[in-house]
């Protein structure tokens, strides 16, 4: 299932998310910010700058259909990324890789 309005507060997001622990990387994640050539330390940079303008759509998981995942497309340095969150408890990334 998907929906064109995001299921999380990008505000709570990135109030959890200010330090590189506090992002909950994903295996998936930290191997898609290494092949990006950025630092977690950019990464979080990225997620701290998100915008409503940059959220693309909301879906749930193969896994379940309750658990939504948000993703949003940023930009780093002139590279094209697909960043998705989800919530479990805390909010942590899912994916961060370049378009």
């Amino acid at each position: 299932m998907e929906k064109l309005k995001n299921h999380y507060s990008l505000a709570e997001i990135q109030a959890q998310m200010t330090s590189v622990p506090a992002m909950n990387l994903t295996v998936s994640a930290r191997n898609g910010i290494r092949q990006a050539g950025m630092a977690q330390t950019d990464a979080l940079a990225v997620v701290k700058k998100l915008g409503r303008g940059e959220f693309y759509k909301s879906m749930t998981t193969h896994a379940g259909h309750h658990d939504w995942q948000d993703v949003y497309h940023s930009e780093w340095n002139g590279i094209m990324l697909y960043i998705k969150l989800q919530r479990d408890g805390s909010y942590f990334v899912v994916s961060f890789k370049e378009l």
